[in-house]
């Protein structure tokens, strides 16, 4: 049996991981977007680093784009499988393809139309149109979690509840040759103790082999459970004393559900000041209604919630802007509110227009509320410069940009370790991090080396490792 790291080694987006099973047998999990290699990457240039037609079976543990941004590629470029996922996970990664596939066709005739007449030849391409989404979208066969499911007569995957966001999954490959099972575990992402909606994450057990994700490897959080607390706290600095804006990227999926329903929980004990809470994002409105359709996903505390409130989400002042008119409505809005919009690394969608006209604003405040990948322009803003470029515009920044870990959906340096020692037992042979920058994948292995969990791996970018 094969592993073999395709994306996500020693980085954070990308995730592509693939198993060939003794048999020949080909399992692809995730097939994700590389947003270190994102301004690179145009339909002429982009190809995979094996056949997509020699994959047996693809596995989509969640819908955001890091997992899921490539599949509508991998099934043009001659995958013929099915691809299989929870059923949140399909509703949500239609409404995140579909939204991808239309963000790069704007980029694309944004570029096209400004480039001189002999450069036009060499304005990238999208590398998928929404046809190609509708395509790849008719493959897909869901699956609850817990329960096992038989691919072939020796082989099964079962999907565990990964807590990361609605429907994330971490599946589990059993593979039986010759009266030996192996099991393989890929975490996913996983989520955090304490998150505002979703569950904590279900440990894999009986493994042999672990691959596991470390984002945050080398960091400890602020408590998930102080969310209330430290929202308010930039609420009181930029809406109260200053009557400024508070501006918050917020990937459309998770984590703008995640401050709503912050937001919703102040407003109900009455801490949330009268203020316009403009949620600026269409897909942030149809990824909502999934939420609210699958309550039997929610944690014990969202669900008292909902069943006390009859909504997670609403309150009053919050607006949802699901059209280009009342967008533009909100961007010129001159009161003080709070705009949350995607994308969450400020790369691309409406959220560069709020900062764009917020920015030499010193009575507004940037909150940074997630990771953000470098040469995305939420980590130039994280990394302190003075001077931003937006859509080929400078703009100096006078405005105050700050960071927030609570709505972190990843888990720190001690919830991973937890995580791993729980998934551990005496026949679990190795361990791989991945879904992190070296340094915190390093730190990781060190924690765990303290512990005598020695057999770990930090795997580069196309290495193989023979296992079982």
């Amino acid at each position: 049996m094969k592993l073999t790291f395709w994306g996500a080694a020693k980085q954070v987006t990308g995730s592509m991981h693939m198993l060939t099973l003794d048999n020949g047998y080909k399992i692809l999990v995730d097939c994700g977007m590389n947003y270190e290699q994102k301004r690179e990457m145009n339909e002429d240039a982009f190809d995979f680093p094996f056949n997509p037609a020699e994959l047996d079976l693809v596995i989509l543990t969640h819908a955001h784009i890091d997992h899921s941004g490539n599949i509508p590629t991998l099934v043009n470029r001659g995958y013929k499988g099915q691809i299989i996922c929870t059923e949140p996970t399909l509703e949500l990664s239609k409404h995140l393809l579909f939204d991808s596939a239309n963000i790069q066709l704007n980029e694309f005739k944004y570029l096209y139309n400004r480039a001189p007449k002999h450069r036009k030849a060499h304005v990238p391409r999208p590398i998928y149109l929404e046809r190609e989404v509708g395509v790849a979208m008719d493959r897909v066969v869901t699956l609850p979690f817990n329960r096992k499911f038989k691919v072939q007569e020796d082989i099964s995957i079962e999907l565990i509840e990964a807590g990361h966001l609605l429907g994330a999954a971490s599946v589990v490959v059993e593979y039986t040759l010759n009266g030996k099972t192996t099991r393989v575990g890929f975490s996913g992402d996983l989520g955090r103790d304490h998150a505002e909606l979703i569950r904590t994450p279900t440990p894999m057990q009986n493994l042999d082999y672990l691959i596991s994700e470390t984002t945050y490897g080398g960091r400890k959080h602020t408590s998930s459970e102080l969310a209330e607390q430290d929202l308010l706290k930039y609420i009181d600095e930029a809406i109260v004393k200053v009557r400024g804006k508070l501006i918050i990227p917020a990937f459309s999926v998770g984590r703008t559900q995640s401050i709503v329903h912050v937001l919703c929980k102040l407003a109900k004990k009455g801490l949330l000041p009268q203020v316009k809470v403009f949620v600026d994002s269409p897909l942030a409105i149809k990824s909502t209604h999934v939420y609210s359709k699958h309550p039997e996903l929610l944690n014990n505390e969202a669900a008292a919630f909902l069943k006390q409130h009859g909504d997670l989400f609403d309150f009053e002042g919050l607006k949802w802007i699901d059209n280009l008119d009342r967008h533009e409505q909100v961007a010129n809005y001159t009161d003080s509110c709070i705009i949350i919009s995607a994308a969450g690394m400020v790369e691309g969608g409406r959220i560069q227009e709020h900062v764009k006209n917020n920015i030499q604003n010193p009575f507004s405040t940037i909150l940074i509320a997630g990771f953000c990948a470098e040469g995305t322009l939420g980590h130039r803003l994280l990394s302190g410069q003075g001077v931003i470029g937006i859509k080929g515009k400078d703009y100096k920044v006078y405005s105050k940009i700050a960071r927030t870990d609570v709505f972190s959906s990843h888990p720190d340096k001690d919830e991973i370790f937890r995580y791993i020692k729980l998934c551990s037992n005496p026949n679990l042979k190795r361990i791989f991090l991945v879904h992190g920058d070296e340094p915190n994948l390093i730190a990781m292995q060190d924690m765990l080396a303290q512990e005598g969990i020695n057999h770990v791996e930090i795997p580069d970018m196309g290495d193989e490792f023979l296992i079982a």
